[in-house]
């Protein structure tokens, strides 16, 4: 087994931890020449390369060297908090106002959700990372409804990939047989089948992406993320 590494997304704030010869394989790229990256961004990926034991230090300064020129900060009432439309979370130093300090989200036990905590009202709550996003920037969720994300990505809190649904019909999704697609990974040079996936879900998280990256590739016959994409829209598991 080669040596684990965090791929870490400066955009989400999400951390994975793979190998090198998963990295290789995504990227295209010998095991050395990603070794050598250790530590660089992936522009295929758009993810840092990392060692496992980094500080919680060196991920907070890359989240605040990430510039994204049309993320929107709004203040969270009764706290030092501030979310972004892209779901970061920071908080300006009361003794150096110029600086701020931004938040890592973690998982909690019951949800693969991410979960942040902040003083609010100088009170420590915990609560899911896309919570204020859509507070702050949709508005109230209605009773009976819970907050989703569109592309089954739950550490993408970008606020178009926000939505609502009803818990009870949210219930009724999750006990229905899931509709799935056949998902070819292909090649770019040869056409050759590199991997095949039962759904377009396992295809994205296998390749650190996400399902509209991969059907719209698909759809519009162009490459993503270094390979060209094929899905069967006729197959289906339970």
């Amino acid at each position: 087994m080669t040596k684990k590494v965090w791929l870490f997304d400066p955009f989400t704030a999400e951390r994975k931890l793979t190998d090198l010869n998963t990295v290789a394989g995504i990227t295209g790229r010998t095991i050395n020449s990603v070794r050598g990256s250790i530590g660089c961004k992936l522009k295929i990926l758009n993810c840092y390369l990392l060692e496992l034991d980094t500080p919680l230090s060196a991920f907070r300064e890359l989240l605040a060297k990430q510039i994204i020129p049309d993320e929107v900060w709004r203040d969270i009432p009764n706290s030092l908090w501030q979310v972004s439309s892209y779901g970061r979370y920071r908080s300006y130093l009361r003794c150096q106002p110029d600086r701020c300090v931004y938040r890592l989200p973690f998982y909690g036990t019951k949800s693969t959700s991410q979960t942040m905590a902040i003083k609010i009202n100088g009170k420590r709550q915990e609560f899911r990372a896309q919570e204020w996003v859509y507070k702050l920037f949709v508005g109230e969720v209605p009773k009976g409804h819970v907050i989703y994300h569109k592309d089954g990505n739950k550490a993408n809190n970008r606020v178009e990939n926000l939505g609502v649904i009803k818990r009870s019909k949210l219930m009724q999704i999750q006990c229905t047989p899931v509709r799935a697609v056949e998902v070819q990974q292909i090649d770019l040079d040869t056409g050759e089948i590199l991997a095949e996936y039962s759904t377009l879900r396992k295809a994205a998280k296998a390749n650190y992406t996400d399902t509209k990256t991969l059907r719209d590739a698909a759809k519009k016959e162009r490459p993503a993320i270094g390979f060209m994409w094929k899905i069967d829209q006729e197959k289906s598991i339970i």
